[in-house]
């Protein structure tokens, strides 16, 4: 048997991780088709547009104004029963919203509501499973737990997606909406049986308690200190806005630019999900997290913006097809790597707070991409803009190549930055944790 079979054979074996694993399948498979009927649903009842584009609106400013809450709440109430609750609140939600559907008939605002509360949870419950992963597996295993959940969920959302529009078409997109409800309450039951420590518990004095504001200040004071990812959080806001604005647009390139139909397009978007999913497996094979900081700025930076640059020039289906399965290479390899380089430096106490940060970066540059990339479009054209984009991209990754403690960011970090991840100043409402020491 080989290295990685038996890995994945030991993973599947640990009860908690199993929990995980099954449950955030479930979640994001109902998610997926729930995402496609509820936009077919708006387009179908208002024929707007701009209604549809305010249901990603709506969650986007939800992930924006509740990734720091969220964040700071994993950090400070146990973790489990927040994951639970998300699921619970989020399944209940969209039964509220088909049982208004079904008796009131259509209302945008309902539709809105509904989008703005599922993120907001979801702000709670995605830091809560970053944060619990590492605590439910050795750190050996770490990389390939992660490569394992990515990989996976990448190639559930796309299938999701094709089964959406097969449920439109049999039982309508009420009922495929409703199935949301189901893997909801399947993911909460199935993570009540979960069991994992309260950081606090695990790692600070009973008679200390903070305030949440200080938590909250405390998670930005402890990455200040912490350079290595915050120069990853800081580089990753500007190679997100590229990527935006490349995969915002792909339908009018694929029509438009390369004059396929939607099949070439459907291609482009399978392929950049089959190389995400192998970019992610990668990790643990290559030993990657421990040049996590390299894996980000070179294949993520410098490497993926020359292939958009690529694109950009050589707009013919081949070239295409094989650009988007590296574009999507190189980002599960960065995206792994970064993953599990973090959930091994950063305290475990701070994780909650850590990934809520990052995350409000990653909520906030995404409606910049798009609405930049729109104008952008409307003013020179699609081709120029992605070839804009992608040589921003390459700049923008060669600069960081001169970011001293990111291209050293790894798991064992270098001796030089170990006490910046273990917080050896005492940061306000939060204990060190020597070594990144999980919990559980």
């Amino acid at each position: 048997m080989s290295t990685a079979a038996r890995s994945y054979r030991h993973l599947l074996h640990e009860v908690g991780y199993l929990r995980v694993f099954v449950a955030g399948l479930g979640s994001v498979g109902g998610q997926a088709v729930a995402g496609v009927c509820t936009i077919w649903i708006v387009a179908v009842e208002t024929g707007s547009t701009l209604d549809v584009a305010l249901l990603g609106t709506s969650s986007l400013v939800a992930g924006i104004v509740f990734s720091l809450i969220g964040g700071t709440l994993v950090d400070r109430y146990d973790r489990r029963r927040l994951m639970v609750l998300s699921d619970f609140v989020r399944a209940l939600t969209i039964a509220l919203l088909v049982v208004d559907f079904e008796t009131r008939g259509f209302d945008l605002l309902a539709f809105l509501a509904a989008m703005f509360v599922l993120s907001a949870f979801g702000t709670v419950f995605n830091p809560a499973e970053q944060a619990v992963v590492p605590s439910l597996v050795g750190p050996e295993y770490v990389p390939d737990a992660n490569g394992l959940i990515r990989s996976t969920r990448s190639a559930v959302g796309f299938v999701g997606a094709a089964v959406a529009g097969a449920l439109i078409v049999t039982v309508g997109p009420v009922a495929g909406l409703a199935t949301n409800i189901a893997t909801f309450l399947f993911s909460g039951t199935l993570l009540t049986g979960l069991v994992v420590a309260s950081p606090r518990r695990a790692s600070a004095p009973s008679a200390i308690r903070s305030s949440y504001f200080e938590d909250l200040v405390g998670g930005f004071r402890w990455l200040r200190k912490a350079r290595g990812l915050l120069e990853l959080t800081l580089s990753a806001g500007i190679f997100n806005f590229c990527s935006t604005v490349v995969g915002t647009f792909l339908v009018f390139f694929a029509t438009e630019v390369l004059h396929g139909t939607a099949l070439l397009f459907a291609t482009l978007l399978a392929v950049e999900v089959a190389g995400t999913a192998i970019g992610s497996l990668a990790v643990g094979r290559t030993g990657a997290v421990r040049w996590a900081g390299k894996a980000w700025v070179l294949p993520y930076g410098v490497v993926s913006g020359a292939v958009a640059v690529v694109l950009a020039l050589f707009p013919v289906p081949l070239v295409s097809v094989t650009a988007l399965f590296v574009l999507g290479l190189l980002g599960g390899l960065a995206g792994t790597a970064w993953l599990t380089a973090a959930q091994l430096l950063v305290p475990s106490e701070m994780q909650g707070r850590y990934f809520g940060i990052d995350s409000l970066g990653s909520w906030a540059i995404i409606p910049a991409g798009q609405i930049g990339g729109a104008l952008l479009i409307s003013t020179y054209g699609l081709d120029p803009t992605y070839l804009l984009a992608g040589v921003v991209w390459v700049i923008a990754g060669v600069g960081f190549l001169g970011a001293r403690a990111l291209w050293r960011l790894g798991y064992p970090p270098a001796p030089e930055d170990a006490a910046s991840y273990r917080g050896d100043d005492a940061v306000s409402g939060t204990p060190g944790s020597p070594g990144g020491s999980r919990s559980g």
